[in-house]
């Protein structure tokens, strides 16, 4: 072929740091990811580790045979059952036993809670496990998810997928006909023996008689996460007491757990003061503050809620003090508040946002408020955001968090936001819940997709995907990280683009997400400077041409070829300045570990439909291959691919040594 200059060459002073070296960042930033990984709070659980975790701790229901029966034979099961009976669980362990640490799981959590995205945009690999709880899922997106799941279900028998959906008993009579023939129903396990299964996981082995204790019994017929919890509260009970035995540990933890309801309808029907009740949920809210930091709190509520209008001057009314003691509330000796009786203050929590669900709003503003009393310690701050997130989540008012979220995270006057690590602590609350958590992964998602982001909070939306997020649900982290690399001006630390090369460096399914967004993203007119910066760093020769734990390697794939020859091509007319030595890596790992043409034939289908790329590309060949590091026979076969592209040749090169013009 003729000879033609190389185009490929690396430039320095990209826009994203994707190499090693020196990388100046803002301190600001470490400080945001310390905050993350310090509330995040406890190991990070994979999908893979959740479903161990849950594995050495699960107790089969009654009935759970035959929905195993009922999923191998059909690759679908429907599991309905009573509330509480531990569905979802069920439904991981069932496809559990079906997996391998290499096997695609997912949760399809979006699809459970919206109409849009349906089935029919769900990626679905070979061997591909998935889960569809439709337990919270209105009634629109119940129906839809039937109807996709008719479709869905033919593209699962063609790849060897699995679902187990998860139906409540109050909707079983809404299953359409082609759906029902797949119902299972499970019937809850002993609760006594979940309880053991937890205990016994934390080295706690309590006996027979000590699970059969009546003050036992109530809790042991809550439902199955209720029950989890009670176990994390007799841990709770023996890390805070080693002194103590299981039977006090026990006893600890339902104790923290009783229902105090009626005791508190009981006091509030003789309080009928507002102060008083000011005082009460200040207290309740503010438990283990000092006691002047409770008095400005309540002070502050009976101001926000106007009821200083109707009362007498101050001087006139009854002292805090006595107050607190007509309320029984206590004064500890460090002049902190306690309530004498277990749980009570939970108690008052729930009673005030149950029964005035008008006065949540006002709740949040006054939360807003009082946190910045200077009585309080950073403590009593946590603890008045970890009482008001359970509230508002409890109540489905998600969007009060939300709106003390933004009003903490955002930088003020351009300055960090004193109240930062508290949004990031009500943010990682909401992430975790299992019931209000999509509200706050769409949160997530739309910050992702602004471009006037600010870097902190940008940050934070990193940190929180990689640390919260990825851990249970992976595809998702990664569309917001794509998202808001594409966004950043990579200043922080660490930034999307390396948290997407980390978080796609060990998972096989999320590389082929990733390649698969790059590939659509790419082919736009204008596609984002980012995405060939990210191509360059995901397309590793070593990771895909290795077949040490796989059928065959990736690269091998004839999508994930074709992806790939389609980002080259992109990348190579786009950025050939950034390239060169990516292209190189490619040479070196040729024959290394796999076939020559497994690399090579990507590279040369990426160069063949212009001329000047096939040139480039032999240039560039010619000059690695008379490095120290380069190889004859690499050179060689490029040459011969390339000619073959061009239609030179018609056949198959074979050769036992390299041609003299190779090694000259």
């Amino acid at each position: 072929m003729t000879e033609t200059n190389n185009e490929f060459h690396d430039t320095q002073g990209s826009p994203i740091h994707a190499g090693s070296g020196d990388l100046n960042v803002n301190p600001v930033y470490y400080t945001i990811h310390e905050s993350v990984q310090q509330q995040a709070r406890g190991p990070r659980l994979t999908l893979k580790g959740d479903l161990r975790w849950l594995k050495s701790r699960f107790e089969p229901p009654q009935n759970f045979g035959a929905a195993r029966d009922m999923l191998r034979q059909s690759r679908t099961v429907v599991l309905t059952g009573p509330p509480g009976c531990g569905r979802r669980t069920a439904a991981k362990m069932l496809l559990n036993e079906l997996a391998d640490d290499s096997t695609p799981f997912t949760v399809l959590d979006d699809e459970a809670r919206t109409q849009n995205p349906g089935l029919d945009k769900v990626k679905v690999q070979l061997g591909h496990l998935f889960v569809l709880d439709l337990s919270e899922s209105g009634e629109d997106v119940f129906h839809a998810r039937q109807r996709d799941l008719l479709s869905f279900r033919t593209i699962l028998q063609q790849r060897n997928g699995y679902i187990a959906v998860v139906v409540p008993d109050s909707r079983k009579h809404q299953l359409d006909s082609d759906l029902a023939q797949f119902e299972a129903r499970i019937d809850r396990p002993r609760g006594a023996s979940v309880l053991r299964w937890h205990l016994e996981q934390e080295s706690i082995f309590p006996s027979d008689q000590q699970l059969a204790s009546e003050e036992l019994a109530r809790s042991l017929s809550a439902p199955m996460s209720e029950i989890a919890n009670l176990a994390q509260m007799v841990v709770l009970a023996r890390d805070t007491n080693r002194g103590g035995d299981v039977s006090t540990w026990l006893g600890e933890a339902v104790s923290a757990r009783i229902d105090r309801s009626n005791e508190v309808a009981q006091q509030l029907s003789k309080v009928p003061g507002g102060r008083q009740r000011t005082v009460l949920l200040a207290a309740a809210m503010c438990r283990g503050a000092s006691s002047d930091a409770v008095f400005f709190a309540s002070h502050r509520l009976v101001s926000a809620l106007s009821l200083d209008e109707r009362e007498q001057p101050r001087m006139e009314q009854e002292g805090y003090r006595t107050q607190l003691g007509d309320l029984s509330i206590d004064v500890a000796p460090n002049n902190r508040i306690e309530f004498s009786l277990r749980s009570y203050d939970r108690a008052l929590r729930e009673h005030f946002w149950d029964n005035y669900p008008d006065l949540r709003e006002p709740f949040c503003r006054w939360v807003d408020d009082i946190i910045r009393i200077e009585q309080f310690t950073r403590r009593d701050r946590e603890n008045l955001v970890d009482r008001f997130v359970v509230q508002a989540l409890r109540t489905n008012s998600p969007g009060h968090v939300k709106w003390l979220i933004d009003r903490w995270i955002y930088p003020k006057h351009g300055t960090t936001n004193a109240l930062r690590d508290f949004g990031v602590r009500a943010l990682i609350a909401g992430l975790k819940d299992e019931r209000q958590g999509h509200f706050f992964r769409q949160l997530v998602y739309r910050w992702s997709r602004r471009n006037d982001l600010p870097g902190e909070v940008g940050q934070i939306l990193v940190d929180v995907c990689t640390e919260v997020i990825a851990p249970t649900y992976p595809n998702q982290a990664l569309v917001r990280l794509h998202h808001r690399a594409r966004n950043e001006d990579g200043t922080g630390a660490p930034t999307a683009y390396q948290a997407l090369i980390e978080l796609t460096s060990h998972d096989p399914m999320l590389l082929r997400l990733l390649l698969d967004r790059l590939t659509t993203g790419l082919a736009k007119q204008q596609p984002w400077p980012a995405d060939h910066f990210l191509f360059r760093a995901i397309a590793d020769p070593l990771r895909l041409a290795d077949s040490s734990t796989r059928s065959q390697p990736l690269a091998a794939d004839h999508t994930i070829r074709s992806q790939l020859a389609f980002c080259w091509r992109a990348t190579m007319l786009a950025r050939p300045d950034i390239i060169a030595q990516r292209v190189c890596d490619w040479f070196d790992a040729t024959g290394r570990t796999a076939p020559h043409d497994v690399l090579l034939g990507i590279l040369v289908d990426a160069a063949s439909q212009h001329l000047h790329l096939l040139g480039s590309l032999h240039v560039l060949a010619r000059d690695w291959s008379r490095t120290a590091s380069g190889r004859a026979d690499v050179f060689v076969r490029l040459s011969q691919l390339i000619d073959m592209a061009q239609g030179l040749h018609s056949t198959d090169y074979t050769f036992d040594h390299a041609p003299e013009e190779a090694v000259r």
